[in-house]
């Protein structure tokens, strides 16, 4: 008989799995030549510094948060 605390222990378990799954199933991102955020020329990069990924990042987070 499980108790309130092995049902807690097996949400948990089922959300973390979830998460993991759709980290998963996410594309890389590809290198275009430009920065991904401010689009300037980048030849072998993704992003210029840490404060354009960051800001890519975040806009990602935004679109997923409000559905577009």
């Amino acid at each position: 008989m499980s108790d309130i605390f092995d049902d807690a222990s097996d949400a948990e378990m089922l959300h973390r799995e979830a998460a993991i799954n759709q980290i998963r199933k996410q594309q890389p991102l590809k290198t275009t030549g430009y920065c991904l955020s401010c689009n300037a020329p980048l030849p072998d990069r993704k992003f210029c510094d840490a404060w354009c990924r960051e800001d890519f990042e975040m806009e990602q987070k935004i679109k997923r948060i409000t559905g577009k």
